[in-house]
């Protein structure tokens, strides 16, 4: 008995977190929710992210224990960056678009500052125990998981008329340390931090 409290304990004592930065702009999700649409009456088989849980990842920490997450917040408070607006460009699919798994849109202008916030979150995190990523830092927002290969190709050929598409800029003022709750319905994101931006 007492072991089967002892690991409820360890599990409750996890936290699942990513580091992002959120999109809070009306209109390019709005952009967004029409593609999105566009794409599902091609008859694609695709699981939406929802409008509230469109992000771009930094950096997807998984399970953390609560001394470890005391330890991230206080690393990500030494962020340094100054505002800067990001152009939400072109949209394609990983690893590729004859094997399409995630669907995004891309960053253009400000992917420069997006790469130097993660190379920072890289370089505080890599100070508390995490792993540097070995891939190359690529910015994207995933905006739906593909469940199956059902009208691939007129979704490929819909995503590569996208690919020079604008979807509006946002403001990057402030990057996120968020918690992940896994349900039936999709996860829940609720923010444990937030760290604004320097004025210049």
């Amino acid at each position: 008995m007492g072991r089967i409290i002892c690991n409820k304990d360890l599990s409750e004592d996890q936290v699942r977190s990513f580091i992002s930065i959120d999109f809070e702009d009306q209109q390019v999700l709005s952009r967004i929710a029409s593609i999105l649409s566009s794409l599902q009456a091609l008859g694609g088989d695709l699981k939406a992210v929802e409008g509230e849980n469109i992000h771009l990842t930094l950096k997807f920490l998984g399970n953390v224990s609560t001394p470890r997450l005391a330890e991230v917040k206080s690393s990500l408070k030494q962020l340094t960056f100054q505002s800067f607006t990001a152009e939400i460009k072109g949209a394609g699919a990983f690893p590729n678009l004859k094997h399409m798994n995630v669907i995004w849109v891309g960053v253009n202008e400000g992917w420069t500052q997006v790469e130097q916030i993660y190379e920072q979150v890289e370089k505080l995190l890599s100070g508390v125990g995490f792993k540097r990523e070995n891939r190359r830092f690529s910015p994207h927002i995933t905006i739906a998981r593909v469940r199956s290969g059902r009208r691939r190709d007129e979704t490929a050929s819909f995503l590569q008329h996208l690919s020079e598409e604008s979807f509006g800029t946002i403001t990057v003022d402030k990057v996120q340390l968020k918690q992940s709750i896994l349900s039936s319905s999709g996860p829940k994101y609720s923010t444990l931090l937030e760290v604004p931006s320097q004025s210049p």
